[in-house]
């Protein structure tokens, strides 16, 4: 099919416009989303580092600026990292529902990342453990567990169940757990870890009243965080002892006060050294100066704690109003943008339904112009083909009769000139026949009359032809290539009547319908089967009838052929 080379650059150049102003869009958006991924990035690894070094206050305020910028592009995995470490960096500053706010806020983001929803659920536990909510803090614990898939973090999830279980005051439950904990054989290899599993271990079969077993598998803790050099896990073995020994042997309690004070000075562990300072109180006949020391830590820690929660919750809320702005000065942009774009995007589509639909109507109309060329060409070839083919069978024949009579027979006399003129007329009438045939068609206001004609000149004296015309007929109205068609098809069944049926009786009727037209043709020759339809010439006359979206149909159950004809006004 040939291509127009103006309806093509019509249509390359909407394609372009239309590429190119989404290649804009798009780069546009990959350069916003590199943009923040970058910041995102930037921020968090400041974050990380300033966490590192226990600069929390500052670790906090990078979280919450990456988690904006990941937020923005919806890089879930960024955000719920920045979440956590939010939740921890709250805890260490005993904001447990701040904590508890965070981790709520990261759950929507970890539903897919099994490692993060552990560190979830096991810091909901702390903070419920915290505020004292010892049921939610089991559940999220038992979470915890479950989904954990190596031994450690499933011990560690144990131990803080077995930890909850204690401050319940459900020590059986606890020692059952912590029992099974230790024996795993990985806490060999772990040294620091047994011992704390082995402290608590000890300290709940104290309140069980198994004092000498409690006592010393506190001890053997206390010595393997020694062989250790664990001077952070000796705290809470220190604080431990000193509880032991604090209803009968005061002076002992208070060493290991004093060394749990000191232990936990040098980490700067708050909560240590205000639970250290107490059993010195309890246990110091002088206690004034201890005391005086936990209301001003308690104090001291308090505001800053509050402090800390105030800044946090500062530091969120300018976080979401700078994020709030940026949104609206992306819409105000984008807005803009749109408004700029909108002109130019109309005349594109508007340019684009110009050229596809002259494309379309172009690509019709070659379909069609080809189609129709095709089809005259097949006709003019299948018109040449049977005109050869009756020249040759009927034409060719007479002439070589009338030839071989002519060299064999003398000419002057009488009789045989009479014959030559029989030969003779028979070689006109059948060329005449022929040329009939394959004549052009009048389509006017003569066409029935002259369809009335072809159809009486196959009658003969062997052939009866009987026509029943339907005068209703309003032939003016019908499409000139439905008359050809009609025409073309009962002249193509009468030649076949002729030449093979042996019919003597020919029967066609026309019936004025509502929206088409019908036409019976009958005769009582020798028919055919309906399956050689394709073999036979008949063939042409049903591809005729289909061609204009009319009916055709053969009924040879009888005697002879009966065809039903329907022509779509």
């Amino acid at each position: 099919m040939n291509r127009s080379p103006f309806f093509l650059s019509i249509v390359f150049s909407f394609l372009f416009l239309s590429c190119n102003h989404s290649g804009k869009q798009i780069e546009k958006k990959d350069s916003i989303v590199d943009e923040n991924k970058k910041k995102g990035s930037e921020y968090q690894n400041k974050a990380d580092s300033y966490y590192t070094l226990a600069k929390y206050d500052s670790a906090f305020y990078f979280y919450t600026q990456a988690k904006v910028h990941f937020d923005s592009i919806q890089n879930k995995d960024n955000v719920a990292y920045c979440l956590i470490q939010i939740a921890r960096t709250q805890q260490v500053f005993g904001d447990y529902f701040g904590s508890e706010a965070s981790l709520i806020e990261a759950m929507s983001y970890v539903k897919e990342n099994k490692e993060y929803l552990s560190a979830v659920n096991n810091l909901l536990g702390i903070s419920a453990k915290e505020l004292k909510n010892y049921g939610d803090a089991l559940r999220y614990y038992n979470n915890t567990y479950k989904l954990a898939s190596d031994s450690l973090p499933k011990a560690i999830a144990l131990n803080n169940i077995a930890n909850v279980y204690s401050k319940q005051g459900n020590y059986k439950k606890s020692v059952n757990l912590l029992g099974k904990i230790l024996k795993w054989k990985f806490l060999d290899t772990l040294p620091k870890r047994k011992a704390i599993y082995m402290n608590n271990l000890g300290y709940a079969y104290t309140k069980l009243q198994e004092k000498e077993k409690g006592l010393q598998l506190m001890q053997q803790a206390l010595a393997m965080s020694n062989q250790e050099d664990d001077s952070y896990g000796r705290i809470e073995s220190y604080l431990y002892l000193s509880e032991y020994y604090l209803p009968y042997h005061s002076e002992k309690s208070r060493d290991f006060a004093l060394q749990a004070y000191k232990e936990s000075s040098k980490h700067n562990s708050i909560d240590e050294r205000l639970e250290a300072l107490l059993l010195l109180i309890k246990t110091s006949e002088n206690n004034r100066n201890y005391a005086l020391k936990y209301a001003v830590l308690n104090d001291s820690i308090t505001q800053v704690r509050n402090t800390a929660k105030n800044q946090f919750a500062k530091i969120r809320y300018d976080a979401r109003m700078v994020n709030e702005e940026n949104l609206k000065l992306k819409n105000k942009n984008m807005t803009m943008d749109l408004a700029l774009q909108k002109s130019q995007n109309e005349t594109n589509t508007w340019i684009g339904f110009a050229a596809l639909l002259a494309l379309l109507l172009f690509i019709v109309y070659n379909h069609l112009k080809n189609k129709g060329r095709l089809e005259k060409q097949k006709a003019s070839y299948l018109t040449e083909t049977k005109i050869a083919k009756k020249i040759h069978d009927e034409i060719a024949n007479d002439v070589f009769q009338t030839m071989s009579f002519v060299e064999t027979r003398k000419i002057e006399e009488p009789e045989h000139k009479e014959t030559l003129i029989n030969l003779l007329d028979t070689l006109y009438q059948r060329s005449r026949n022929i040329s009939k045939e394959n004549e052009s068609i009048e389509t006017g206001e003569s066409f029935i009359e002259n369809l009335i004609e072809m159809i009486n000149g196959y009658k003969s004296v062997n052939q009866n032809v009987i026509i029943k015309k339907d005068e209703t007929i309003n032939w003016g109205t019908i499409a000139e290539i439905k008359k050809i068609t009609l025409f073309r098809v009962l002249q193509e069944l009468l030649v076949n009547m002729k030449k093979h049926s042996q019919a003597s009786i020919v029967i066609v009727s026309f019936a004025n319908h509502k929206n088409d037209i019908a036409v019976d043709y009958s005769d009582n020759g020798k028919g055919f089967a309906t399956h050689q339809v394709k073999k036979s010439g008949m063939a042409n006359v049903e591809n005729r009838i289909q061609n204009i979206n009319g009916k055709i149909t053969f009924d040879t159950t009888g005697h002879g052929l009966k065809v039903k004809i329907s022509i779509p006004k």
